[in-house]
């Protein structure tokens, strides 16, 4: 009798010495994702302040973006004016984002934005390079990043590339492997996928078809003039439109290739939400 008792007991005080999984570091640092079109004073002040403010140092990205130039001017503007400093960051060869001066001059970085354009130049150019790591070692220790369009799309891990099955920019194809996707810059925790210019160009299709191919995923698709906002897990909305979130976690599919119960919301301006828990915050 004492033995079955004992049993039950030492395998009870086993299970609970065990060691637990570490809980996953949070970054101190925070994103700016920022769905395309303008970005309204709000969100400019947004990222001013997660790249460290008056006195900062921003490292701008422009290897998106096929006129580099002009973005450059543009940030010189808006940095002049709040008091910071820009470095230029022009990774037009996969080779700039390995070389020593490259490197240097990201390590002095308080910020980086990532222009729009062309995402799938960042993929080639940057992604699984030293620079890539560096940003992200950069931001873990507190360097706020930002982007616009393309530079919101870079943000996770999975990321769009803009074509479909058939190579194409289109939006008329729905369902599982309808749209194309490569691996991003990862900022994001890995169970998130961002879209852009999502209201203003009817990307619901594409959001909800990648959901398919990811259910266990979330998606975010931000709007222009629109700024989700990430900090210690949680997401809050900035400037002038919406976010749309899509929650699959328990969505059902079919063969058919239709599905339900997945949750959509539709975040306004000062709305957030708990990218871990996946709950709406007060």
């Amino acid at each position: 009798m004492i033995r079955h008792l004992v049993l039950p007991l030492l395998c009870a005080l086993a299970l609970s010495a065990a060691p637990k999984e570490p809980a996953p570091i949070q970054p101190k640092g925070t994103l700016v994702i920022v769905g395309g079109g303008d970005e309204p004073q709000d969100v400019l002040e947004a990222f001013f302040k997660a790249a460290g403010g008056k006195g900062g140092v921003v490292g701008v990205v422009t290897t998106a973006t096929s006129d580099p130039e002009g973005n450059l001017k543009e940030w010189q503007g808006y940095l002049d004016t709040a008091g910071m400093t820009m470095v230029p960051l022009n990774v037009n060869r996969r080779e700039d984002s390995t070389l020593p001066a490259m490197l240097e001059a990201a390590r002095g970085c308080t910020g980086f934005w990532f222009t729009g354009g062309d995402q799938n130049r960042v993929g080639d150019k940057i992604v699984g390079t030293p620079l890539q790591k560096l940003i992200l070692e950069r931001y873990m220790a507190g360097a706020g990043i930002g982007g616009t369009s393309a530079g919101a799309a870079i943000m996770s891990h999975i990321m769009l590339t803009g074509d479909d099955r058939n190579g194409k920019e289109s939006l008329v194809e729905f369902g599982k492997g309808a749209y194309k996707t490569r691996e991003g810059m990862g900022f994001l925790p890995d169970f998130c996928i961002v879209d852009q210019h999502f209201l203003r160009r009817n990307r619901q299709n594409r959001l909800f078809s990648v959901m398919m191919d990811h259910p266990e995923h979330l998606g975010l698709g931000i709007d222009e003039a629109t700024a989700l906002v990430v900090k210690n897990g949680k997401a809050t909305v900035v400037g002038q439109r919406a976010v749309m979130v899509f929650d699959p976690r328990g969505m059902k599919l079919d063969a058919a290739e239709g599905f339900w119960n997945m949750k959509i919301h539709l975040l306004r301006k000062g709305q957030s939400l708990d990218l871990i828990t996946r709950k709406l915050l007060p």
